[in-house]
């Protein structure tokens, strides 16, 4: 495959160059904002798009413009040559195979409205995979032609409505008094599981009035354990720590007759199948009823596909999305996590907004994921064209 990087001043006029040197046949690989002068300071912002060309006999031939320049002496804006190679390289290969998505750039539908086909730069750039967007904007525009609105209308508004109609939502974890639930919280490092598991707790053991336990088997971070402790002393609540899959069934038993138990695990790395699978030896001896996987909303769209694909084997029934006060836009991790062709999505079951125990914490609701659907500074335009 032919690999080239392109940078231009608009995603249209990235794409325009990819037409017009590589061919109809180039798909778009990945895309980003950058930007130049010293450390990103005083300097400008561009769009850098990185197209491919799929090898055939006759591709180097296509590369070339015809009656203009060759691929070696073509605009400046252009950043790196043509690299031949049998796979796209690790510098460029997006991780999630949904961001790789080989998709022609001539595949854009041009007939949408001109409003809403202002919305796929924004999308593209806030790492939704370009069939992703394409997707959403071809739903919208149905969606606003179905209320008689396709010339006008607040275009912005639709967009949400359509991606509200993706999302999937799985609602509060269910107790019943006397009836023991047990929900683990798994996930990557540094996501805040403890902090979650402890608000959890509060709010079940404080609001809905039910008997709480928590077992912990984070026994690779101390701090992590003597946090949860803290947490359970605060609310007279009863806690155990496991470390070996054996100890689990005996935990349980000592948290006496609670109404829900919340087991906190050690922080893993999607990527590491040891890892993975003693926690999924771990759980298997809880047996729990619910697995919670908690994913950052500052992570980007290719992180959050790598951490689904890595704790598959623990079989999460629900995702607990966190830090939405540190996320500038939902776009990306909401791309990641709908449904698709190849993936059948994850119900989200609440949002967490910071650190407050237990006020920072919420059953998942779309008008919160798509209140920041994209940054502010690229939705006030649009508000203004609609």
């Amino acid at each position: 495959m032919h690999i080239r990087t392109f940078r231009a001043a608009s995603l249209q006029d990235a794409l325009e160059q990819i037409r017009r040197q590589m061919g109809p046949d180039a798909s778009v690989l990945h895309t980003r904002q950058v930007r130049d002068g010293w450390m990103g300071w005083l300097g400008r912002t561009y769009v850098e798009v990185t197209a491919g060309l799929r090898d055939r006999p006759d591709a180097a031939a296509e590369m070339a413009v015809p009656n203009g320049p060759t691929p070696r002496q073509t605009d400046s804006r252009a950043v790196s040559e043509p690299t031949r190679c049998g796979s796209v390289s690790q510098a460029t290969r997006p991780a999630g195979d949904r961001d790789l998505a080989f998709w022609p750039a001539e595949r854009f539908d041009p007939d949408l409205p001109l409003p809403l086909k202002s919305f796929r730069e924004p999308l593209l750039l806030a790492g939704v995979a370009p069939p992703i967007a394409h997707r959403w904007l071809e739903a919208t525009a149905s969606f606003a032609a179905g209320l008689g609105e396709s010339v006008t209308g607040n275009w912005l508004e639709h967009l949400k409505r359509s991606i509200m109609r993706e999302l999937p939502l799985g609602g509060a974890i269910r107790t019943q008094p006397g009836d023991r639930r047990v929900v683990a919280l798994v996930g990557p490092t540094g996501v805040g599981k403890t902090t979650t598991i402890a608000k959890l707790a509060a709010g079940f053991r404080i609001e809905a009035r039910r008997r709480v336990g928590m077992v912990t088997i984070d026994t690779f971070r101390i701090a992590a354990v003597q946090q949860l402790k803290a947490y359970a002393e605060i609310m007279d609540l009863p806690m155990q720590v496991v470390e070996r899959p054996e100890q689990m069934s005996e935990a349980l038993d000592h948290l006496g007759d609670v109404d829900l138990v919340l087991i906190d695990t050690a922080g893993r790395s999607p990527r590491s199948d040891a890892r993975i699978e003693q926690l999924v030896d771990l759980l298997r001896t809880a047996q729990p009823d619910e697995t919670h996987l908690v994913l950052s909303a500052t992570s980007s769209p290719s992180t959050i596909q790598s951490v689904l694909s890595g704790f598959a084997p623990v079989r999460p029934t629900a995702a607990i999305l966190t830090k939405l006060d540190e996320a500038s836009h939902t776009a990306g991790i909401l791309s990641a996590i709908v449904p698709s062709e190849s993936y059948s999505g994850i119900p989200i079951s609440y949002l967490t907004n910071g650190q407050q125990v237990p006020d920072d914490i919420a059953v998942a609701d779309g008008e919160a994921l798509l209140n920041r659907l994209l940054p502010a500074q690229t939705v006030l335009p649009h508000l203004a064209a609609a």
